[in-house]
């Protein structure tokens, strides 16, 4: 190949990289996905409030308390190349203590659920997701088996 065509595939490279790079970093770029927002709601018995605390891989979100019949909410970016958005939850209250993944990118993508919005009522037996077709919260998922549980990053252990 002469150096003439060598500097042109380069010079072309570098253009699309460059290209691609900006458009990743627009908010509404081709390259990126949807925001999701994902609301928690305490739903639980007997007036009890629920403490959640939610994180993923980056970001930990702390820990928030809600009171009987109150909603918390969160949104963010997933992954637009590669389905491994996760993030995950542990909730408490008297006497209980739980763990729940309340955004699983794969797990959306293949149910066609949570593309925009996955809203979440906070149950004994689980959490149960609002399901639109519907218009109730009946699609019920079971806490994590404590086997499951993801480890405490070293800060929090």
């Amino acid at each position: 190949m002469g150096k003439p065509t060598r500097l042109i595939l380069v010079s072309l490279a570098s253009l699309v990289l460059f290209c691609f790079v900006c458009e990743a970093a627009e908010p509404d770029g081709f390259f990126r996905k949807d925001k999701v927002q994902v609301n928690i709601t305490n739903n639980l018995p007997g007036g009890v409030s629920l403490t959640i605390h939610c994180r993923s891989k980056d970001d930990d979100l702390g820990f928030q308390t809600l009171a009987p019949g109150v909603s918390w909410s969160f949104r963010f970016r997933p992954n637009a190349f590669v389905s491994v958005t996760l993030f995950y939850c542990s909730f408490q209250w008297p006497g209980n203590f739980h763990h729940f993944d309340v955004y699983r990118q794969r797990r959306a993508l293949e149910a066609k659920r949570c593309r925009h919005f996955c809203l979440w009522s906070v149950q004994p037996d689980g959490p149960c997701l609002f399901n639109t077709n519907d218009g109730k919260y009946d699609i019920c998922l079971g806490w994590k088996p404590e086997s499951s549980r993801l480890p405490l990053p070293r800060s929090m252990a």
